[in-house]
């Protein structure tokens, strides 16, 4: 049984063990679906909603948060968002986890650290990788 405030089991023994939390994987539902950055990819598959998504090659490019990821991610694709990192880059896919407003930044700044993609500004120029 479960004790949730403490979040640690008990068996039927009474013992207890700690409940090892780990942090959701990053674009889960749809990081291996191979979603093109293209723009038809883009207008079939990205929703027009709250959350966070990628875009790689072989490679993590780049991770934003939007309250549109489909417009964001055309955006990205016409090149209206004058970020010289990722057009130098290239993206070739993209991947999306739907987020509540509230939560977005959060989120975002977990994907950052745990995929250290290669262009990290709003129009900066890119900064290496450590």
């Amino acid at each position: 049984m479960k004790d949730l405030a403490s979040g640690s089991n008990h068996d039927t023994n009474g013992q207890s063990s700690q409940e090892t939390i780990t942090p959701p994987v990053p674009f889960a539902e749809n990081r291996y679906r191979r979603h093109r950055f293209e723009r038809e990819s883009i207008e079939l598959n990205a929703p027009e909603s709250s959350g966070v998504y990628g875009l790689f090659s072989a490679l993590w490019i780049h991770i934003g948060d939007t309250d549109n990821i489909r417009a964001r991610l055309l955006e990205h694709f016409d090149g209206d968002d004058h970020d010289p990192c990722i057009a130098h880059h290239q993206p070739t896919g993209f991947a999306f986890e739907l987020i509540p407003p509230v939560d977005r930044s959060r989120r975002k700044e977990q994907l950052l650290k745990e995929l250290l993609p290669i262009c990290k500004g709003d129009g900066l120029a890119h900064q290496a990788r450590p």
